[in-house]
């Protein structure tokens, strides 16, 4: 049971909820398709309704759950289209980011970038998934930010957290870190040397054998 404090604010409150049940939904914990109930979340964090039914409410605008009239909530399942869609959108977006953050990039955002695409992982720790979700995320969000154009930045924000159960598939099916390494390393690279035709490259070869990897998975 994952009790939150009664003495917590009610934006805070709502919040803590929202991000519980989208971290349990990203990793699978929660299944894609699986039915939710406000009874098995009022159990579980000793609240009442209302912040139960504003996170659904959120995780449904974030593309993660899905509201049947008559049923209830339930978890977004993943079809084929979906995945096709979200590694579209990414393709658009990251490219898109790439070609105005070489325009403003600075020595001290590579040395960020590089500091995040060098971290090591004990994939033998059960926590070492969440630490690799939230190191990629913090990568591409930096790049994002480094284009300095905010309403794309809110848009691919957005699109990523409902591309994170894909990326958690990916690693979880097999052992990619070599490759997600090697991928950001070439980003990065990229940038220092304003090579547009090889940091798009990078983003377009990573994206696509991503996508191939999850719709061949098992």
């Amino acid at each position: 049971m994952s009790t939150i404090k009664q003495n917590t604010s009610w934006g805070n409150l709502r919040q803590k909820v929202y991000e519980e049940i989208k971290a349990d939904i990203i990793t699978c914990r929660l299944k894609p398709g699986e039915p939710l109930s406000e009874n098995q979340f009022l159990e579980r964090f000793q609240v009442s309704k209302t912040p139960i039914r504003e996170a659904l409410t959120s995780l449904q605008q974030d593309h993660l759950v899905e509201y049947i009239p008559n049923r209830g909530f339930m978890v977004s399942p993943i079809s084929v289209r979906d995945v096709q869609e979200i590694f579209d959108a990414r393709e658009f977006y990251e490219v898109a980011l790439f070609r105005l953050a070489l325009k403003r990039i600075t020595a001290a955002d590579i040395e960020k970038l590089e500091g995040y695409s060098r971290v090591e992982f004990d994939l033998n720790d059960p926590e070492a998934i969440t630490l690799v979700l939230q190191t990629n995320l913090d990568f591409h969000l930096l790049i994002a930010k480094m284009a300095g154009n905010s309403r794309l930045y809110w848009h691919y924000a957005r699109l990523l957290d409902e591309a994170q159960r894909l990326i958690y598939l990916d690693f979880k099916s097999s052992n990619i870190l070599p490759m997600w390494h090697s991928s950001h390393h070439g980003i990065v690279d990229a940038l220092r040397d304003h090579d547009e035709a090889a940091g798009i490259a990078a983003i377009e070869d990573t994206l696509e054998l991503a996508k191939r990897r999850i719709l061949t998975a098992e």
